[in-house]
């Protein structure tokens, strides 16, 4: 090693120019004279350092610099005259194309490049120099390939043992596996000659038509929402279309998904209408209902399922029936549970979807009703309560709030929180909070009951051919009535005050976004309007005759828009409705607060009449304002 040194060293001061002070020329290098200078300038050796101090050498170091960095680039220095075969003649950090590569040469040649400022790639020929890899770099390269080689392999695995459509669907739709599948083997061999639809569909009418309950009990597997309660196959064929729901990257596939949807709303109707008896078919569709209003239930059978239904009875001979059933299976729901307002809101959302189904313009559940014959029953038609009673539709505006109606629904209430622990110092103020929190939750739930009911009425009337239906149900409700407006009421002739609020606040919604100027002011003129005001009311700037004067020369449009009559019946309606609510506890305070005095009066007297000869007769009317004032209270 020192003898490299030294040789180098004598090389460096033989070639080195006198020290007399003579302009420098530029003269071209030769190879061998840009190794060398090369070696001396960038190899960091300390006696290259020490030895090259010449002003020549100095003067040139530029020069050297980018006409060896050009040549590097280009790779025009010859391989042959740059090695040296003779180990003597070798410098330190000197590349030998017979020899293996120091680190420590590769990575000074680099640091001579960032020096210079060459951003250029470092290439060299191929014959002469082999790039070396560092451990770190090595590490990192295996890293990545190992990697990719298995990738690779488990692509070509996923590719060679790609599972098969028909039986992906098998396993994730119907949650057939190896272990239950034994009651369709027959038709799982026949997938390879038939088609994939046809065997779907016999894999279905196999389930419908399995006699053993544990087959189909094996196939719903360990559902925690399932109960003995629920219909089983029903059940089954619910928990398919849910499954449905995921996507695929495969149009086959997508498309055996999709008739496996429709597949599972036809047999569930078959299945619900196979015996064709009224009463089992009533009670199938109750048990479907009873899977729907499950608080877990998924959103797509609330909406799409319910719209499959619609769509097959409406294609289906007799046309509709299967949906009516269910629709009347709903409003005998709603009749029960209007007490429950969870429930009752529940069973409002399932029918506004039913309402809301299209066929084009055409909303058929709508049209449907409205011809029905018990949508406004001739018989319903004697007073208010038997209209409340009777028709088709009044089941989903009885939710209330008032006693008189149904005081379940505070009962309810009052038990929810009567359960809850109380402090015994506080008492009285734990009774505020129980008014408070009492009435905030059945204001909330009457608001959203009353928000479902404003939707299902304007879904009646946004269909051109069950709006006047709807008009002329709206119509006979305030024609009868008129009598809630009286200083004296029976209340058992008309409609009741929970349903009148509904019916009103639903109007009231309706005229909301109605503008002011399409509205008719001469419409309560008219001889025909739907207001039903008595023509023989006395009025107040006018008499019969000058009235029926005005009516006459009043010149009636031909067609009466829709926006004018649904204000006026909401204005009218507001009076009936909301005006008569209002005055009612008043009207009771002032009875109560009389009968006390008449209490009153009579215990102060008490000891002049009792031993008159009327004293029985006193007594019997003290008994009778007690019991009296105790209905009112309770009211």
């Amino acid at each position: 090693m020192n003898e490299l040194s030294n040789e180098s060293s004598s090389t460096v001061e033989s070639s080195s120019p006198p020290s007399t002070p003579v302009p420098p020329t530029v003269n071209p290098l030769s190879p061998d004279e840009l190794r060398r200078r090369r070696l001396e300038k960038f190899s960091g050796g300390t006696t290259a350092k020490s030895q090259s101090s010449t002003t020549t050498a100095d003067v040139n170091d530029k020069q050297v610099s980018t006409q060896l960095s050009n040549e590097l680039a280009t790779c025009q220095i010859d391989s042959q005259q740059t090695s040296l075969t003779d180990d003597k003649n070798m410098d330190i950090g000197e590349i030998s194309p017979t020899h293996l590569l120091p680190a420590s040469g590769e990575q000074k040649l680099l640091q001579s490049q960032h020096s210079t400022g060459d951003k250029r790639s470092y290439d060299i020929n191929s014959n002469s120099t082999s790039k070396e890899i560092t451990p770190e770099n090595q590490v990192d390269n295996d890293g990545n390939r190992n990697s990719t080689i298995k990738k690779r392999k488990s692509e070509n695995q996923l590719n060679t043992e790609e599972e098969p459509v028909f039986r992906r669907i098998l396993r994730q739709v119907f949650n057939i596996n190896d272990q239950n599948q034994s009651f369709i083997t027959d038709l799982i061999e026949l997938s390879v000659k038939r088609r994939s639809k046809l065997i779907l569909s016999d894999i279905f009418l196999r389930c419908l038509t399995s006699a053993q309950s544990n087959t189909i009990r094996s196939l719903i597997g360990h559902d925690s929402k399932y109960s003995d309660q629920y219909d089983i196959y029903l059940w089954y064929f619910l928990s398919i279309y849910t499954r449905c729901d995921y996507k695929s990257s495969s149009e086959e596939e997508r498309d055996l998904i999709e008739h496996c949807r429709l597949l599972s709303v036809r047999y569930s109707l078959m299945y619900i209408t196979n015996n064709g008896i009224f009463l089992d078919i009533w009670n199938k569709t109750l048990k479907l209902l009873d899977i729907l209003l499950i608080d877990s239930c998924p959103e797509s059978l609330h909406t799409s399922f319910l719209h499959e239904i619609v769509r097959i009875s409406y294609n289906q001979e007799p046309k509709m029936k299967t949906c009516e059933i269910l629709v009347r299976t709903i409003l005998y729901r709603l009749r029960e549970t209007c007490s429950q307002a969870n429930i009752y809101i529940n069973l409002l959302t399932l029918l506004l979807n039913l309402c809301e189904c299209r066929n084009g313009n055409d909303r058929p559940v709508c049209t449907y009703l409205v011809r029905l014959n018990d949508w406004l029953p001739q018989v319903a038609l004697l007073n208010g309560k038997s209209l409340q009673r009777m028709t088709l539709l009044s089941p989903v505006f009885y939710i209330s709030c008032f006693a008189e109606d149904d005081i379940d629904l505070l009962v309810s209430q009052l038990e929810k929180l009567n359960d809850q622990e109380q402090d015994d110092d506080n008492n009285q103020d734990f009774s505020e909070y129980k008014e408070k929190q009492v009435r905030s939750t059945i204001q909330s739930q009457l608001y959203t009951a009353r928000k479902l009911m404003h939707k299902i009425v304007l879904a009646f009337f946004s269909n051109i051919s069950s709006r006047n239906a709807m008009l002329e149900y709206l119509q006979k409700f305030i024609h009868l009535n008129i009598k809630r407006t009286h200083l004296t009421v029976d209340e058992s002739q008309i409609t009741g005050d929970g349903f009148m609020l509904n019916l009103t606040f639903v109007l009231q919604q309706l005229a909301l976004p109605i503008d002011v100027e399409r509205v008719d002011l001469n419409y309560p003129y008219y001889a025909d309007d739907r207001l039903s005001i008595p023509k023989d009311q006395s009025r107040l700037y006018s008499t019969k005759d000058e009235f029926k004067t005005y009516q006459e020369n009043t010149e009636k449009p031909h067609d009466i828009r829709f926006p004018t009559e649904c204000v006026y019946l909401a204005l009218h309606i507001s009076h009936l409705g909301l005006v008569s609510i209002a005055k009612k506890p008043q009207r009771r305070n002032n009875i109560i607060r009389e009968l006390n005095s008449a209490i009153k009066n009579l215990e102060q007297t008490q000891g002049t009449w009792r031993q008159a000869p009327t004293a029985a007769r006193h007594e019997a009317q003290l008994e009778r304002l007690k019991s009296e004032l105790k209905v009112k209270k309770t009211k």
